[in-house]
């Protein structure tokens, strides 16, 4: 029986161990190592006990670099569920964001994720939790961002004599600094 082995000339090992160093996906990562190690003249059972795999997972991996070559072997993701939301509704909803909850009516100040919840459920009539309305914050590109607290009446100049005096006392009293 003929030995399972890389029968494509592109790309050679040295190529190969240069895309995997370059690669951040872990996954394809992983994949180029068992082709490099292929092409070092591991065979499958090596190759599998080095990347901690099965060894029909080496040869699968196998089998699709021959047909196809590097295209083959990058990992296809699934879609996932799709957005409640439109893309006309994400506009619209990026654009309220935009504005101050007073101005569309609303009691509280600050856009939170609660709140975005509550807001979506009112205009849009689609129910989301907390957390998914904060990752729906995200992907349209808004951080969590609060609000500094700032003592309207104080005085900025009394402020900064107080921080002074206090460091002046601080260090007088810790003569270990």
């Amino acid at each position: 029986m003929k030995p399972l082995q890389i029968t494509r000339k592109s790309p050679n090992h040295d190529e190969m161990v240069e895309y995997y160093r370059k690669e951040e996906d872990l996954r394809l990562k992983e994949r180029y190592q068992a082709l490099y190690l292929l092409c070092e003249g591991n065979n499958c059972t090596e190759v599998a006990k080095i990347i901690k795999r099965s060894r029909r997972t080496v040869l699968n991996l196998l089998h699709a670099f021959n047909k196809g070559g590097l295209d083959a072997i990058v990992p296809i993701l699934p879609p996932g569920r799709a957005s409640r939301l439109t893309k006309e509704q994400k506009v619209i909803l990026r654009d309220d964001v935009c504005t101050h909850p007073h101005e569309l009516g609303y009691e509280f100040s600050n856009w939170e994720a609660k709140s975005v919840a509550f807001h979506i459920s009112k205009k849009f009539d689609v129910e989301l939790g907390a957390r998914q309305a904060h990752r729906l914050l995200h992907e349209l590109g808004f951080t969590l961002q609060r609000p500094k607290y700032r003592f309207k009446k104080a005085d900025p100049k009394q402020q900064v004599k107080f921080i002074y005096q206090f460091q002046k006392k601080w260090i007088l009293s810790n003569p270990t600094m």
